[in-house]
């Protein structure tokens, strides 16, 4: 009887965390009770599957970087003040470990992708809703006045929610998306196939979700999100095909000759006049906040200075010249250097090994993969990643933060895919038939 519940409560695990998540989301120390499911959940499955926790390529890193947020308890001058994002890496983690549990067959990835694709549109929707504008570019500027300030008051957000947050989220959805929908319509055009009623209504979901979140993203006037689709663009180029890569050769080389012929110092002075009011000033505001996010990395090495502490120190112990006072800087707008001031150095390492681990995951499969659909979810997630990594070191979205749970989420997808790609019971099973039948929402062909 016992094994029966502890199998119903594992089956739900991903339910039930999603009910947990709001209290995560937005913690006090009294809702933190809720935290006690998981334990719960853990030895239920523990009972079932002999295994508390799924294995996994990641969970080195992530048990070193779990120890190091426990490390910054410590550090920290105030839990309280730290809690957030503290909470917020415990969701993710959790979350990302109960999404690689579930999804181990290939029915279940492409359920799981669906929902990530979903979840992607559903965050550009709150986003059009709930943003803070930041007016930057006139043209954009005369769209985004038309939008409505549906959803204030968040907690940590009560202004609204800040673009350049959003835009980072949403540079993990676009790439993905663009890849998959483009894989289809290359797959029909390759071999002549008429489009049915039901792939024309997938297409068309799939090009409605693509709209809104790019959509979204262009109205976001995210510098840095737009510079990281750029680099996951030219990545994409880079690996696609012979002639995309001659492609790209050629334009890079014409793009260095003309800067070498122009002058470097005149190159970047027109970059920067051109990319919005303000830019120059962030530009300087950038370097110096990386070199105070140096100083208090040497001073706090082994521990951090705590998690969501750097915007109380740094205007006390590290002063900046070129910020306000009154100013609230949030983080260090530099993803790597983020971590190592939250958690020390080695939260940075257990951090840079989780993007290290699922980028070579996602290379295995695109490389070795003998189904069409893996290396084409492969490469969106590549693409994506890169992206968002891109994104990150001149802004971030920190470790714990609210929307960064879509992170977790692309991570678990990614060792998800790398398990189903290569599963022997999987490729055991394959038929003509059983492949023939699986082609729905997810299956593409890119080659």
């Amino acid at each position: 009887m016992l094994k029966r519940l502890a199998g119903v409560a594992t089956s739900l695990e991903i339910v039930i965390v999603l009910a947990i998540a709001p209290v995560l989301l937005f913690p006090t120390p009294t809702r933190l009770i809720a935290l006690s499911l998981v334990p719960v959940l853990w030895s239920g499955a523990w009972l079932t599957s002999g295994r508390a926790i799924p294995q996994t390529p990641l969970n080195p890193a992530l048990g070193l970087l779990l120890m190091m947020v426990a490390v910054s308890l410590y550090a920290t001058f105030d839990i309280r003040f730290s809690l957030g994002k503290v909470s917020g890496v415990i969701l993710g983690v959790v979350m990302f470990w109960a999404v690689t549990r579930w999804t181990t067959t290939r029915q279940r990835l492409e359920i799981s992708i669906a929902a990530f694709l979903v979840a992607g549109g559903a965050l550009a929707i709150v986003g059009l809703l709930g943003t803070n504008w930041i007016d930057k570019f006139p043209m954009l500027g005369a769209v985004i006045h038309r939008l409505p300030k549906a959803i204030r008051g968040v907690p940590g957000a009560e202004e609204g929610f800040h673009p350049n947050a959003v835009a980072g989220c949403l540079v993990l959805f676009v790439p993905l998306q663009v890849a998959l929908l483009s894989g289809r319509l290359r797959n029909r055009v390759l071999e002549s196939r008429w489009i049915t009623g039901r792939q024309t209504w997938t297409m068309a979901a799939q090009a409605v979700l693509l709209a809104l979140t790019a959509g979204t993203l262009v109205l976001t006037q995210s510098r840095g999100a737009w510079l990281g689709m750029l680099a996951a663009l030219l990545a994409f180029l880079s690996w696609h095909s012979r002639q995309t890569r001659a492609l790209t050769a050629v334009a890079v080389l014409s793009a260095g000759f003309a800067a070498w012929s122009l002058g470097l110092v005149r190159v970047l002075n027109l970059a920067v006049s051109q990319a919005g009011p303000g830019m120059a000033g962030d530009v300087s505001g950038r370097l110096e906040l990386w070199s105070r996010a140096i100083y208090a990395i040497a001073d706090f090495p082994f521990t951090g200075m705590g998690m969501n502490t750097f915007r109380k120190l740094m205007p006390v112990l590290y002063p900046p010249s070129l910020i306000p006072p009154d100013i609230d800087v949030a983080h260090a707008h530099n993803h790597l250097l983020q971590a190592a001031l939250d958690l020390g150095l080695p939260g940075l390492i257990a951090y840079a090994a989780l993007w290290l681990l699922t980028s070579t995951l996602l290379v295995a499969v695109y490389r070795d993969s003998t189904v069409q659909v893996d290396r084409t979810v492969a490469r969106g997630l590549i693409a994506s990643l890169i992206a968002h990594f891109s994104f990150g070191m001149t802004d971030t979205i920190p470790l714990g933060a609210k929307v960064g749970v879509a992170f977790w989420l692309t991570l678990a997808l990614a060792v998800a895919l790398h398990r189903v790609a290569f599963s022997r019971v999987d490729h055991q099973s394959e038929n003509p038939a059983s492949v023939a039948s699986s082609k729905n929402i997810l299956t593409v062909s890119s080659e």
